[in-house]
């Protein structure tokens, strides 16, 4: 039972802190007062399958973690915080997007691997810039590669692919909650 405990407590420090550090790159990037809320959004099983079908990467939750970003009462964007699995571990990124629906920034927020590190780069990032639900995420096609961290481009192609894919269902279900 104390392990269990712990292992709570050490999942929801984690937790903190990779939100807390994606609040920082919202702030920062925006440079800027602004208004954030955080949600989170359940995704169901019929998107989920749609979207894993065409990006050919399983999401790592049911749900994920996004912000709403405000200025002055309007509306600025959206920030989505998601997982996907690299040679053996998770990465966690960060993809703002504007009202248009294109990414406009990009972090990863936590790498754990030992090597292809490079994909947190913001000169590989900001490849992704202008990006949306249309474009396409295809490496080595559209995206450059990193000598080394071959698995890991897929990995976060792939993931920011899923996010602008999974962004308008999100505001669907943010518009169908306001009215």
């Amino acid at each position: 039972m104390k392990s269990i405990f712990i292992i709570s407590t050490f999942c929801f420090l984690i937790s903190s802190e990779i939100k807390e550090e994606s609040i920082k790159a919202i702030q920062s990037f925006y440079n800027d007062t602004i208004e954030i809320e955080n949600k989170t959004f359940k995704i169901s099983k019929t998107i989920k399958n749609e979207i894993q079908n065409k990006v050919k990467q399983k999401f790592f939750r049911n749900e994920i973690h996004y912000w709403i970003i405000k200025k002055d009462g309007k509306n600025k964007g959206y920030a989505l915080l998601d997982n996907s699995k690299g040679k053996s571990m998770p990465i966690t990124y960060l993809v703002v997007f504007n009202n248009n629906q294109e990414i406009i920034y990009s972090k990863i927020i936590k790498y754990r691997e030992a090597y292809g590190g490079e994909v947190s780069g913001k000169k590989w990032l900001a490849q992704f810039n202008g990006m949306r639900e249309d474009s396409l995420y295809e490496f080595p096609k559209n995206i450059a590669g990193i000598s080394g961290a071959t698995i890991s481009v897929r990995s976060v192609t792939k993931g920011f692919s899923k996010l602008s894919l999974l962004l308008p269902y999100i505001i669907r279900d943010i518009n169908k909650n306001e009215n």
